[in-house]
């Protein structure tokens, strides 16, 4: 059955089965979002769909996507395209340009590669350099020969990570003989990382990045299941700490106004340290850094922590002269201090987490803000129930 619908970018969510579409019409969707997301859904199709679709696709798409989807999911092969202009090396300039002018319009690139009759890369031509040389001369005498190049099985998060500040549009493909097998594209590269940036947001609290929006309720109860458990768990221990200072709630009742303001700073503290931490550990390994960051995330939970508690230790201080309690000063100065050391200890924690977590060979990003939650929960109101119960209850 033909869906009678058009099939959008804006639109394709939506839809749980997209064989039902004509095939101009996939083939036009898939031209309009990243070329990791198209090859994703490929993957999901059977290959008998696979094949009638590529049968009906312009041939040169059709090269490509069968292209991609031989190599392992997250390659640089899975990214690769096929080379649209590859020259001998003993070619001259003049047939070098013959050999451009046959290349359709349609089709965009913006470098020759050069290769030697083993289909080893000589290098990489340059078109500008064309226009300072003879037509008689030798591409292997003026193509560029070191070229930044890529192995089909290294990770695409690894080659982002080489490429970034690079404004290189296209870069070689190599095999473990150093043939030539195709292109990259560096901006098929930032789309793919970006959409794993997209992903780190739902990592951090437990949605796993093999979750999408047509993925079944069952399966995202196996997913998000174990990271709600987990977070129940460390919720009865932040309600651990409020039942032991029970009696000083009871006492005090205006602590319980400040509790939630006490833990939300706290916490948005650590997220912004495990935040910062998380996106530099994406680019790369920062160990020699850990130490500096780690310093640096203690001075600014102790500067903005002080600077916030100045200003509820003043709010304290009205509300309770207004309600004529005798341990205003106190109770100012509790806010104060609690508020500084939670700032402290949840930007240190924001800090550590991540790195403790990479150490024990777990994802970095894997229910981070669950951890760094219960943690700034419990230190956040227990230092402050603890300083009220020593100095104003004398307990």
């Amino acid at each position: 059955m033909i869906h009678t619908k058009e099939l959008t970018n804006k639109n394709y969510h939506s839809f749980k089965d997209l064989t039902v579409f004509p095939h101009d019409q996939l083939v036009k969707l898939f031209l309009s979002i990243p070329k990791a997301t198209t090859l994703g859904i490929l993957r999901k199709f059977d290959k008998s769909y696979i094949e009638q679709l590529f049968n009906s696709a312009p041939h040169h798409l059709a090269k490509q996507w069968r292209m991609s989807l031989m190599y392992e999911r997250d390659s640089v092969g899975e990214l690769m395209q096929p080379a649209p202009l590859v020259l001998n090396e003993n070619l001259t300039i003049e047939k070098a340009i013959d050999l451009v002018r046959e290349i359709p319009k349609q089709i965009l690139f913006t470098y020759g590669m050069v290769v030697n009759d083993n289909n080893e890369l000589t290098g990489v031509l340059v078109f500008r350099d064309i226009l300072y040389h003879e037509d008689g001369e030798l591409l292997k005498d003026i193509c560029f020969k070191d070229p930044v190049c890529f192995d089909f099985n290294e990770n695409v998060l690894d080659v982002f990570i080489k490429i970034a500040g690079k404004q290189i549009p296209e870069y070689p493909v190599l095999n473990d003989q150093k043939q030539l097998l195709g292109i990259l594209r560096g901006s098929h590269v930032a789309e793919s990382h970006a959409l794993d940036i997209m992903a780190q947001s739902g990592i951090l609290v437990g949605v796993s990045k093999e979750e999408a929006l047509d993925t079944t309720w069952q399966k995202c109860v196996k997913l998000r299941g174990p990271w709600l458990l987990l977070n129940l768990v460390t919720a009865f221990v932040a309600g651990a700490v409020v039942g032991v200072f029970q009696n000083t709630i009871d006492q005090i009742v205006l602590l319980a106004m400040f509790l939630p303001v006490l833990a939300g700073q706290s916490g948005n503290t650590g997220a912004q340290a495990l935040a910062v931490l998380i996106r530099e550990m994406s680019m790369g390994d920062i160990g020699p850094m850990v130490k500096r960051q780690l310093i640096k995330e203690g001075v600014l939970g102790v500067v903005h922590g002080f600077a916030v508690g100045v200003i509820c230790a003043v709010v304290m201080y009205f509300i309770a002269t207004a309600q004529s309690n005798p341990h205003a000063i106190v109770l100012s100065a509790i806010i104060l201090f609690s508020m500084t050391v939670s700032c402290l200890v949840s930007g240190l924690m924001g800090a550590i987490i991540p790195v403790t977590l990479k150490k024990l060979g777990a994802d970095p990003a894997a229910g981070s803000s669950i951890i760094l939650t219960t943690g700034t929960d419990v230190v956040s109101m227990g230092v402050m129930l603890f300083l009220a119960n020593k100095f104003i209850l004398g307990v």
